[in-house]
């Protein structure tokens, strides 16, 4: 596809001045959430009335020739994204060492004030506490009740939640909490399969983590789109949305290099998608996030959902 300024793209004339004949936007396969689910899981996340079943509208048109302008760009926008603090790799590096350095972990955790209160946090949750005859308050004991897996993930957390800050925006702000809500589900559900496969459970959890980004990307757009885009969406456009913030996950993910295995998932994704992609990671991932959305709109939905296989997520 031909690269599209952004600009150009947010700037373009109503579809409805077009040839009702033109194509306007390529059509992306099959959705990778299925029919039922896609636009009850738009809704939710939107706090909006059900999809309607008109047409794409001349505005939601715009909508997607701007992500796929996005998609076209060499890189992500950083203002759509903001970017990985850099003691993140070098702690992340120090905890796949074999002979794990709890001095080295604890004085660069303490150099971030939200990290050591997450690690404090999560020490001294049920999981945790366990372990512990008391609550835990001093870091180093945090650290070394957490061991690598806890402390990887208390990182994680702290370092990918900016990911989803709503920035303002009508639609961004609405969706941010719910979108955080279902990637910590989505990544307790991807390191389990991921672990299931033989894979590295941790490398699961920031896929599972991560991989709602691709939202935040198209929400912060369209909040800056002039004139917007409004909800309720049509059904139409829902399941086109869903594509395109899937590949917007794989460009981001594939830019941020944080480990080979992730780099990886992201061009596979942006290159075929999620569904049609055929790594084990993204195998995994496809389902943690078919599973997390049947459990954040369980409480909701009329209709009966699909049954979910078994699993038993670690902590």
């Amino acid at each position: 596809m031909k690269a599209v300024p952004v600009a150009a793209a947010i700037a373009a004339p109503s579809a409805a001045a077009e040839p009702p004949a033109k194509p306007i936007v390529t059509p992306f396969p099959a959705p990778v959430l299925p029919a039922d689910l896609s636009g009850p899981f738009v809704e939710w996340l939107q706090d909006s009335s059900p999809s309607r079943e008109t047409p794409i509208g001349p505005r939601e048109l715009r909508a997607l020739r701007l992500l796929d302008a996005l998609l076209a760009e060499p890189q992500t926008p950083a203002d759509l994204l903001p970017r990985t603090p850099a003691v993140v790799p070098q702690l992340l590096n120090l905890l796949r060492q074999d002979d794990l350095p709890l001095a080295a972990i604890t004085e660069r955790i303490t150099k971030d004030v939200q990290l050591t209160a997450e690690v404090l946090r999560l020490a001294n949750t049920a999981h945790y506490r366990q372990r512990a005859a008391h609550a835990i308050s001093d870091l180093t004991q945090a650290v070394a009740a957490l061991g690598a897996d806890g402390v990887q993930r208390a990182i994680a957390r702290v370092v990918l939640k900016p990911l989803y800050e709503g920035q303002g925006g009508r639609l961004s702000a609405r969706a941010a909490p719910r979108l955080w809500e279902h990637g910590e589900r989505k990544a307790v559900l991807c390191a389990s399969l991921a672990a299931q496969r033989g894979l590295e459970p941790f490398e699961g959890y920031l896929a599972g983590l991560m991989h709602n980004a691709g939202w935040s990307i198209a929400w912060r757009a369209f909040d800056r789109m002039d004139g917007g885009v409004s909800t309720p969406f049509s059904q139409a456009f829902v399941q086109q949305l869903v594509l395109r913030k899937d590949k917007l996950f794989g460009k981001a993910a594939a830019a941020w290099q944080i480990s080979a295995s992730l780099s990886a998932l992201g061009q596979d994704i942006l290159e075929q998608g999620l569904e049609p992609a055929r790594s084990p990671l993204a195998a995994a991932l496809a389902l943690a996030d078919r599973e997390a959305t049947m459990a954040v709109l369980a409480p909701i939905m009329t209709v009966a959902l699909p049954e979910a296989p078994l699993l038993q997520p670690a902590a």
